[in-house]
């Protein structure tokens, strides 16, 4: 999806609701007599008469969005180009029935250059689509007018379906003689956003339609006992005549269009969403400043349409990165004023603060997202009611988190049911299954195909075109052949043998001319549609898949009802299937702050099992329920290292002797296995975490090399022993041997050479940010 379009709106949807921009493309037509004969010919005065009738009629619409107590607005772009210059055809489209209407509207798309092989709905989507591209706006749609000015009657000619105007909704275009009033227009216009007809041989009481699926319970035929009929733009023409006049509509035909306040806040339901947020950080005491990295995104509400391709769409953005000081005024950091937003921002905090606070904001309607935050001595963390917690090193100096306790990065979270039991999970992948093989059931899942309302056999099969990659492939019983194209019309349907909440799918595109979208739902056991995800710019840089291109998506139910997903292409692309993964994470990762969060667990009790990267540090298990008070704790305990000699650090070969073969031997391993973590070692290793931090640096050699150099400036130049003989116990094979004697002592300058560097060699303090090393 290119970046201009509403989120979640793909090239075909050009008018899904009624808000923000719209661009409008009259298209006025001039016979040329070439198969009919030229019985009107526009005048400029007839030209812009007309263009003021369709500009009125717009507005209408902006104008009774003013009299409701919305933050909404709405503004309309008349591209007047194809109307000041009409479009020449060999038809006379007023002398022609109505249902004639294809022949000059093909005739146009041929003019303007869309692709001839697009059927003629498609074509005037494509047409659409460049214009709101050209144009900036969030939608569009086009006019045509059949020139009537010197017709005897003003209609089309009969034998047709319609006499007057008539429309194609959800964005392409209407049709319309030009003498027709500015109230039909506005009426016309009202189709284009999904509004019915509400009058005698229009949609009845029972149709539905719009982005909330509602019901035309305004139509004529409303069989509610003592049922008055409300005037309305969409209805007959005396009741459409007076709503045009007193600019008013019920409210089941506003909704139609997007325009329904359920809660009253003055934000329809469309965007009364919340903004998606997430974010990282922690408080530097050192710098005095806060380290914030995030990512934001505007959220969607599931688009219950009856028609069109069900896009789920919002036009909000995200205008603004907030940021609140000790629960002060919130100031704004950042305007990325965008659909999606990363931020990496490091904030200079007053001398002294107690929490700093994240959001963000959609300028227009003030919808905001989550709060999170964070204190001086603990990470930032969501406010929600989501599962969070940190992990850190208790200095016992306060019961509370203090400056001195040490928060963990990197700690791996074992999530198990209360009772150790590992949770419930299953994972279909295609790379790992036999070939050409009718699938089974795996780890709980079962696969499906779906044609319409037939079940069909599913397998694996190779695919050439892709690198002979191993995709999911139903059979088409009705076209007889096994195909792993996944649109419309061939979906995948995956049971599992227990709910679950969180459940992910690898797919691919498989649309050779233009760009595909994703689409997996997630349903209950009774066959509820619960979530859904889709290919947008949420979950893909440019927000459509390429040929090959992979993603996964992710379906989440914070009650764990998850019972089949179905996987498929949407707005008529065709994907791929390659993998699904069911079941809660059962690992999840501190980030480099310390901070966790746990979103995707159903209510119930639940084991984590902490394990740190350090090896220095050990934590004890504890079970919470998902109703337990945040932020949760996990403590951990020192342990004793067994990389560390606690006797004298600085010997690191514990020959009782300090030499600078201790600091090679730190060396070595630097040269040999690079610097980080250390993992669990035998008692017999060479004691090489000088620090006793966990991890092995440069530091730990350079501690060696001054405590020699030390030594060296203050008495003797040589090594000196710590003590003469000793007696050591060979626990590996229960024999006792007698230390063999001391080497001769050897100066720091003997075995020093490259491949370190130190600065500063003749220091006589033992501080380390005196010196710096490098380890070429």
């Amino acid at each position: 999806m290119a970046a201009g379009l509403p989120l979640g709106a793909t090239p075909h949807d050009t008018a899904e609701f009624m808000l923000g921009t719209v661009t409008v493309t009259p298209i006025f037509l001039q016979s040329d007599g070439s198969i009919d004969n030229s019985s009107q010919s526009w005048t400029p005065d007839e030209i812009d008469s007309v263009l003021e009738n369709i500009t009125d009629g717009a507005n209408w619409w902006s104008d009774l969005l003013d009299t409701l107590d919305s933050v909404h607005t709405l503004e309309f772009t008349i591209d007047d180009t194809y109307a000041r210059n009409p479009v020449e055809t060999g038809y006379e489209p007023i002398d022609q029935p109505s249902n004639s209407y294809n022949q000059y509207v093909g005739e146009f798309l041929d003019t303007v250059g869309v692709d001839p092989s697009l059927q003629l709905d498609d074509g005037m989507l494509a047409f659409n689509h460049s214009q709101r591209e050209k144009f900036g706006t969030d939608w569009a749609f086009s006019v045509f007018i059949a020139d009537s000015s010197d017709d005897h009657d003003g209609y089309f000619a009969e034998g047709g379906s319609f006499r007057g105007a008539f429309a194609f909704p959800g964005g392409m275009y209407f049709v319309s003689p030009s003498t027709r009033p500015t109230s039909t227009f506005t009426h016309e216009m009202g189709h284009i956003f999904w509004a019915f007809d509400e009058y005698p041989g229009g949609a009845g009481y029972n149709a539905s339609r719009g982005y909330y699926n509602t019901q035309n319970t305004n139509a004529w035929d409303n069989p509610t006992s003592g049922f008055e009929q409300q005037v309305s733009i969409m209805a007959d023409y005396n009741r459409l005549v007076s709503a045009f006049a007193t600019h008013t509509s019920p409210a089941s035909t506003l909704a139609m269009v997007g325009w329904q306040d359920s809660d009253g806040d003055g934000v329809f339901d469309v965007l009364d969403v919340p903004l998606n947020f997430s974010g990282s950080g922690g408080f530097d005491a050192e710098t005095g400043f806060f380290e914030f990295h995030g990512e934001a995104s505007a959220g969607t509400l599931a688009n219950q349409n009856s028609s069109g391709n069900q896009s789920d769409i919002s036009i909000n953005r995200v205008s603004s990165l907030d940021v609140s000081i000790d629960g002060g005024d919130w100031a704004s950091i950042a305007a990325p004023d965008s659909y999606t937003a990363t931020f990496d921002l490091a904030i200079n905090m007053p001398a002294e603060f107690s929490t700093i606070s994240f959001r963000v904001r959609d300028a227009v309607t003030g919808i905001t997202s989550d709060i999170w935050s964070a204190t001086p001595t603990t990470p930032l963390l969501p406010e929600s009611s989501a599962l969070a917690g940190y992990a850190f090193v208790d200095s016992g100096s306060a019961s509370a988190p203090s400056a001195d306790d040490v928060l963990l990065s990197n700690v791996s979270i074992h999530v198990t049911a209360a009772d150790g039991r590992e949770l419930p999970h299953g994972n279909l992948d295609a790379a790992s299954l036999p070939l050409d093989t009718e699938l089974a059931t795996v780890t709980g899942i079962s696969l499906s195909g779906k044609l319409g309302a037939l079940n069909t056999d599913t397998r694996v099969q190779e695919v050439a075109a892709l690198a002979d990659q191993p995709l999911i492939h139903v059979h088409d019983v009705q076209l007889q052949y096994w195909t792993p194209n996944l649109g419309a019309r061939v979906t995948a349907l995956a049971t599992l043998d227990q709910a679950t909440g969180y459940v992910e799918v690898d797919v691919v595109g498989l649309q050779n001319d233009e760009a595909a979208y994703a689409r997996v739902e997630a349903y209950d056991a009774d066959g509820n549609l619960i979530d859904r995800s889709t290919t947008d710019l949420r979950n893909d840089s440019d927000g459509g898949l390429d040929y090959g291109e992979e993603q996964t998506l992710t379906l989440h139910d914070p009650d764990g009802e998850i019972a089949s997903i179905r996987i498929m292409g949407h707005a008529g692309t065709e994907i791929g299937a390659t993998a699904i993964r069911t079941g809660v994470p059962r690992y999840v990762t501190t980030d480099a702050y310390g901070a966790f969060v746990l979103g995707e667990l159903p209510s119930g009790s639940y084991r984590l099992t902490p394990t740190a990267q350090n090896i220095i540090y050990e934590f004890d298990p504890i079970v919470i329920t998902t109703n337990a008070p945040t932020p949760i704790e996990l403590v951990a305990e020192q342990v004793v290292n067994p990389w560390h000699n606690s006797a004298l650090a600085v010997d690191v070969n514990q020959d009782q002797i300090v030499t600078a073969i201790d600091a090679l031997q730190v060396i070595n391993y630097l040269n040999t296995f690079g610097a980080g973590g250390l993992a669990n070692a035998d008692a017999f290793a060479s004691k090489i975490d000088v620090t006793n931090d966990g991890t092995i640096t440069a530091l730990d050699a350079l501690r060696v090399i001054n405590y020699l150099n030390q030594r060296e400036n203050s008495s003797a130049r040589s090594a000196e022993p710590i003590a003469p003989m000793m007696v050591t116990t060979d626990h590996r094979d229960d024999r006792t041997a007698e230390t063999p004697p001391l080497p001769a002592p050897v100066g720091i300058d003997d075995v020093l050479t490259e491949p370190v560097d130190w600065t500063d060699p003749l220091a006589t303090t033992l501080s380390d940010d005196r010196f710096s090393m490098r380890i070429l």
